[in-house]
């Protein structure tokens, strides 16, 4: 899996070899945003999730897969081209030059390199530091930064969206590392006018990096974790060096209502959520789904998974993913946990027209017993808590499973489509899955001729 943190430097355009069949039906293009280039100059990032931002393509019409990728053209990614060697501070990796040029954290630029989303004809690519960068998706060409909200001095926004089904409203927060207690919940609405912005206080310096959102509450998962940002600031660390794990603490559920009501906090048992599933409202509760970790050791730590394979070691994760739910009684202020599935899941994601309603399905990718990365794919129903599950070959690493709608189908009719790099092999390759029956296989494989590095979520753009 050492692969994963292999750069990528040159971008491509190419008609990809499919076996098996596309269906017709399918017309679109998958947009996957990931880190694609690790070092400059000698010097190399110390997390795998860290690197200049590459957008990946997969044009799919005809039966056919056309693969694409360009850089994001960030004012970091020019600045550092043009100079040949790394300038500015990220999130897992001080800038060179000494405590001098890291202190209150090094001068930081957005890599644009960890999610990516369509806008209003634009292609966003987000990072955590500053605004998104927009694309034209057409050509994948860099046309600026993104400005959401009032512009402020350190615009910083989470990398998780989320978009209303109904109403085409898009909920975005901003979450300053300056300022780490506020955050600004923005609110679009489908014509790209700013409908709300909330200010509100956390109770507490955390991290946190996804969020839930039903029609009228926005629930942020204050993970039990400590942050200690002398380190930084001194410019003897970046900023992932100031967060420790800290369960005795407990996790935290900030509740804010979307109408300007004052938001009230439940206490949660201590968990790492990474990546949220959904969240809709029932009766007076909210209940809010996510992959949860008993701790993170697979991240935080030198000799973390995420960190050693920077280093060309693949180590073990002792900790594993689980499916978890949270009820949220609103009249009560109180919160309960339970588990709904024990299996080792990353990634998640689910029918985008059931985002903050009602639903069922949730597809994740999965992983073997001590092993970090996700070699498989599932659909499990969280009313009942069947499983329709693939498992690859170990060696292989599987990508978020984005679900595409079948146009004109009903909920959760359509396709998964999972970007894979095997191990074994050096390539990576797309693979499509008829979403109902997954345990089946891919219907069609469309081969790369390269490898990939780490790529964590995508993005479906549909054609007529």
């Amino acid at each position: 899996m050492a692969l994963l943190a292999k750069s990528l430097r040159t971008e491509q355009d190419y008609s990809m070899v499919t076996r098996g069949r596309c269906p017709e039906a399918l017309r679109g293009v998958l947009f996957r945003n990931g880190p694609g280039l690790f070092e400059r100059a000698g010097r190399r990032k110390n997390f795998v999730t860290e690197g200049d931002g590459m957008i990946r393509a997969y044009d799919i019409a005809d039966g056919r897969v056309q693969f694409r990728s360009q850089f994001v053209r960030t004012t970091k990614f020019r600045d550092e081209e043009a100079a040949g060697r790394y300038k500015y501070a990220t999130w897992g990796t001080r800038a060179p030059g000494g405590v001098f040029r890291n202190l209150g954290g090094g001068r930081r630029r957005s890599e644009a390199d960890a999610t990516v989303y369509l806008r209003h004809g634009k292609l966003l690519a987000f990072g955590e530091i500053g605004l998104p960068w927009a694309l034209d998706p057409n050509t994948l060409r860099t046309i600026s930064r993104y400005q959401i909200g009032s512009p402020i001095e350190r615009p910083a926004f989470k990398t998780r969206t989320k978009l209303d089904p109904l109403t085409g409203d898009w909920t975005v927060i901003g979450n300053d590392y300056v300022e780490p207690r506020k955050v600004r919940i923005i609110t679009e609405n489908a014509q790209g006018f700013t409908k709300s912005e909330i200010v509100a206080t956390l109770p507490r310096k955390t991290y946190f990096r996804d969020f839930f959102a039903t029609t009228h509450y926005v629930v942020i998962p204050l993970n039990a974790v400590k942050i200690n940002t002398l380190k930084p600031a001194l410019g003897l660390g970046p900023i992932l060096d100031s967060i420790s794990w800290a369960p005795q603490t407990g996790n935290l559920a900030m509740v804010i209502p979307r109408n300007g009501d004052d938001p009230f906090v439940c206490e949660a048992p201590p968990s790492w959520s990474f990546h949220t599933i959904n969240a809709y409202e029932s009766g007076g509760d909210i209940l809010c789904d996510f992959v949860g970790y008993d701790s993170p050791g697979w991240l935080l730590g030198k000799n973390a998974p995420l960190h050693a394979i920077m280093r060309g070691q693949v180590t073990t994760a002792h900790d594993q993913g689980t499916v978890r739910r949270w009820r949220i009684n609103v009249g009560k202020r109180t919160l309960s946990e339970e588990t709904l599935d024990g299996g080792a899941h990353e990634y998640p994601t689910i029918d985008p027209l059931r985002a903050g309603l009602p639903y069922k399905e949730a597809y994740l990718a999965t992983s073997r017993p001590g092993q970090w990365w996700t070699s498989g794919v599932v659909r499990l129903n969280l009313d009942t808590g069947a499983r329709d599950a693939y498992e690859g070959r170990s060696t292989q690493c599987f990508g978020e499973p984005v679900f595409v709608p079948r146009q004109g189908g009903g909920t959760d009719e359509g396709w998964v489509l999972v970007e894979e790099l095997d191990g074994g092999t050096g390539m990576g390759s797309l693979l499509l899955f008829d979403a109902s029956r997954i345990a089946a296989g891919p219907i069609a494989e469309a081969a790369l001729e390269h490898h990939l590095p780490i790529s964590v979520q995508g993005t479906w753009m549909a054609l007529p």
